[in-house]
This record gives structure tokens, sequence and C-alpha cells, in this order.
């Protein structure tokens, strides 16, 4: 057998590692929060769909942890390249609100499309409580004799940095004290479900989007009451970037109104550092696919993409390669 000469050798071993790094594909991290929620179930079919697109060759992750106010710290740091976050919890990241980043301001965060949905802040209490103790509205619960029992999701979600500005609103006590008396439960959602089916629960409190699988079970499987919020509550709540809106009558079992509400949109974001042709390329695959994506997920059917483009929506400026898709749709001049 012929010998290779080194340098033939070197040539060889050249090209091997020029293919193998055309073929190796860049992974990107997606910031989403516990399984069970609706990102982590929007990260999967995101993950899913950049990792079918073989010409942009990426692959996908998801961060199953986090949520609303951890993942802009997570995009910030680049420990995730992309993450789901609410439009007031991006825009208190990055002026470093103090109740929940402590004067930190977020300077590396950029966005990749906006308002892909609308989140509705719900108090939904059993109806067996709401008749035994007469509570009529979200106030009365909190300035009852006997509170009652409430679930919320983990620290990390915005929905406990919500109720505390809530329960503040309402009684002037906090989330810590509530917590200390052992009042408050915090858990993975389908956890809280079945804590509300047994009766180890009276209320749970939630800031998500109409279809969320956890309302939707829980509605369907027990007599649920959503109690009104009053208007001191809504309008302390706007001043704190959460805007009073409806979530129309009807969207789950048991709503027989429209329910006035704190809301918040979610947002797809990502950091600044991030290259160009990578968030051109992720948004352009949701783009292309927001039919699948909106036959998969009720809540994200009605995702524009133009109305994500725009600043009024997009909150923080949109990162290069997502202005870049943007404009070459017409979305933006």
């Amino acid at each position: 057998m012929k010998k290779l000469s080194l340098a033939t050798a070197l040539t060889a071993g050249s090209i091997a590692l020029m293919v193998a790094g055309v073929a190796r594909a860049d992974t990107v991290k997606i910031a989403a929060q516990e399984p069970g929620g609706s990102w982590y179930s929007y990260g999967a079919t995101f993950a899913k769909l950049i990792d079918d697109n073989k010409a942009a060759g990426l692959t996908a992750e998801i961060v199953p942890r986090g949520g609303g106010f951890a993942n802009p710290s997570s995009v910030d740091k680049n420990l995730a390249q992309f993450g789901f976050t609410s439009s007031n919890a991006a825009a208190w990241a990055v002026s470093g609100l103090e109740e929940v980043y402590k004067g930190q301001k977020a300077q590396n965060l950029r966005t990749v499309t906006g308002a892909m949905q609308a989140a509705y802040t719900m108090v939904i209490a059993r109806k067996d409580y709401v008749e035994k103790s007469g509570v009529k509205t979200f106030d009365d619960m909190m300035k009852a004799t006997n509170p009652p029992r409430i679930g919320l999701k983990p620290t990390g979600s915005q929905v406990p940095m919500i109720a505390d500005m809530m329960f503040k609103s309402a009684a002037g006590v906090s989330l810590a004290d509530l917590r200390s008396k052992g009042i408050v439960t915090q858990a993975a959602p389908g956890q809280l479900t079945s804590m509300l089916a047994d009766g180890r629960l009276d209320v749970y409190i939630e800031n998500a989007p109409a279809g969320t699988a956890t309302v939707t079970e829980m509605t369907l499987t027990n007599d649920m009451v959503f109690l009104p919020i009053s208007d001191k509550v809504l309008a302390d709540l706007a001043k704190s970037g959460l805007p009073t809106g409806p979530m129309a009558k009807g969207t789950f079992k048991g709503q027989d109104a429209d329910y006035m509400n704190p809301v918040s949109a979610t947002i797809l974001i990502t950091n600044k550092d991030v290259p160009e042709k990578t968030v051109y390329d992720v948004l352009k695959t949701l783009v292309d696919n927001r039919a699948f994506i909106g036959e998969q997920h009720a809540a994200l059917k009605f995702w524009d993409p133009k109305a994500g483009c725009q600043p009024e929506n997009a909150v923080l400026p949109l990162h290069p390669g997502a202005e870049k898709l943007c404009k070459e749709l017409g979305y933006l001049k």
C-alpha cells in the first residue's frame, strides 16, 4: 500500500475538518418555563421547527425553567440566546425595576417579535369555597377573616410578582407575609391543578393566554368562579405596566361575562450579541410556519408577524436580524 505523504495527510485532515465544520449545527437555547406551562409547549414547537429547517443549520433546545421575570436575565447574560417573556417584564428588566431586578438594568436585550399573545391575569376560586365563604370579589377574599389557600406558580414566573402587587393594593399585605403564614403554595401548574381538584387549595392566580391548558383543565374538571378585581387594584397595576383589558366571556368554562384584568403580552427576546443571521433564520422559520404554529397552539393563532415588528408591540428595539426580515417582508419601512 502506498503511504500518504505528510502534506497529503494534512490536506485530507483539513478537508475532513472543513466538512465536519459545515455539517455541525450551532445550538441555540430557548428560555421557557417548567413543563406544563404554555411557554414550554411553545418552545417545544419552535425548537422542532428550527431543528427541521436544515437550511438554517441550527439546532435548538429548551431551558425548562425560569419564566417571565427570570428569562430576561438569562437572555441578557447569554445563558440562553432566545427567551419568552412578557411585555411588562421586558420593560421592567431594562429599567432595572427595584422590586424585581434590584436596580440591575438589562442592557443586552433585543426583541425578535412582539405581540405573540395576550396574557390575562385571573383569580379563579373553587365554587364551593365562594359559596361557603360568601366572598364576591378578589378584594373581599383578601380581607376575609379566614383567608383562602392560594396557589401560585414558582418564583421566576411573573405570576408571584403580579400577585404581590395585587395583595398589596387590595389589603396592604405582601406575598412574603402570606407565604410565612402558610396561606400561599407555589408549585408547577400541574401540581396546583391536582391540589385544587382534591380540595387542598381554594384559589388559583394565573397570568396566561386564552386557551392555556392549565386553566382549561382546571375549569373543565372543577366548578370554578372568576373573582372580579376591583377598579383600585386594576388602576394600581396599570401604573406598574399592566394595562387593564377584557378577557372575552366564554374564554373558559364558568366565565359568563367579560373579565376585566391586568393584561400583558408575550414577546420573544434575544441577546444583542446573537449573530444577525441566527436571529433572521429563527424568525423566518417561525414566520414561514405561522399557520402550523396556530394549529398547534390556539393562543398563537392570531399572532401577526407584521404587528410583532412594530415598535409599540416590540417594546424593546428589534434585533438587527429581526429588523432585516421585517423590512424584507414589507412590515417596516
